[in-house]
């Protein structure tokens, strides 16, 4: 059961990667994660639906405004760009992007089809997320939001993070909430690059060293 919902996890990020949904920085969050909040993500990504459904409501009321003040319109639209960007909701932010053109243009149709767009594209994203994060609270506290190296299920925004790792023999970095570890390279000194192969190796307690972010 629980490998099948960690499968199901898996296709869904990397639906939502590969469709545009998200991107890297909402991997970057999951990075984030440990032992002591294993719901770091889904509450950062709460807290942004929450405050990017107050601006959207802000931008569409001055909109309204006659006449518009479209000064106002780019700032709020600007703190909404930043906003999507921190958390990788990639086609809010793009679509943000369009309707503050248009709105820098004067371009009233386009506005409004870029805003209907916006509110779109807001909702759709918070409903595949939302059933993201349920699968992930199912699997409680064994919940892996990266998953590790030695399970063989690294996925390939992982992996390209795996190979910027360094060996060295004193330092350690965590991966979700586990230490992950890889065995030294042969002729490889502490501080160079790691293949992929490397680093997906299981160590043994004998000759174990840990990556830090080179």
């Amino acid at each position: 059961m629980e490998s099948t919902l960690h499968q199901q996890i898996s296709a869904m990020k990397q639906s939502l990667l590969d469709e545009g949904f998200v991107d890297g920085h909402f991997v970057e969050l999951e990075l984030l994660e440990d032992g002591d909040n294993l719901h770091f993500t889904e509450e950062i990504i709460t807290l942004f639906f929450t405050d990017s459904a107050r601006l959207i409501v802000d931008v569409e009321k001055e909109l309204n405004n006659d006449p518009i003040d479209y000064s106002k319109v780019d700032k709020i639209l600007h703190q909404f760009k930043g906003s999507s960007s921190s958390v990788g909701a990639n086609r809010v932010r793009l679509q943000g992007t369009k309707l503050r053109e248009s709105c820098k243009d004067g371009d009233v149709e386009g506005w409004k089809a870029a805003l209907k767009q916006l509110k779109k594209e807001h909702a759709t994203l918070k409903e595949k997320l939302d059933t993201y994060f349920q699968l992930v609270k199912q699997l409680g506290s064994e919940k892996k939001t990266v998953w590790h190296p030695n399970e063989g299920q690294v996925d390939m925004l992982a992996k390209n993070q795996l190979m910027k790792m360094a060996i060295t023999k004193d330092e350690k970095v965590e991966f979700g909430h586990k230490e992950d570890m890889v065995k030294k390279g042969t002729g490889k000194e502490p501080g160079k690059v790691v293949t992929e192969e490397e680093a997906v190796k299981v160590v043994s307690d004998e000759e174990s060293v840990q990556m830090v972010a080179k």
